[in-house]
């Protein structure tokens, strides 16, 4: 496969928000919160092999949503990795 100019594609505005890159910006910014935060929500559903909407639902949102401990749980422990690679 060959990369050139036919490679590239314009995306619709639709297309956009399938992105974790695209979507965390939109939401932190709508929502006034840390982009950061917000990746690490998705990153805690990702490991956990949940769907991003959970934490969107729940923790952005405030929408009522059963808890999944596994998930909270997960999203401490990105907190504690970020934390000791910061303090290296």
């Amino acid at each position: 496969m060959t990369y050139d100019k036919k490679s590239i594609r314009i995306l619709r505005e639709e297309e956009i928000d399938r992105f974790d890159w695209s979507r965390t910006a939109r939401l932190a910014d709508e929502h006034h919160l840390p982009l950061e935060w917000v990746k690490r929500g998705f990153e805690a559903a990702r490991r956990i092999g949940a769907d991003p909407e959970y934490f969107v639902q729940k923790y952005i949102l405030k929408a009522e949503t059963a808890a999944i401990p596994e998930f909270e749980a997960v999203f401490l422990e990105i907190v504690r990795e970020e934390r000791d690679r910061n303090q290296r």
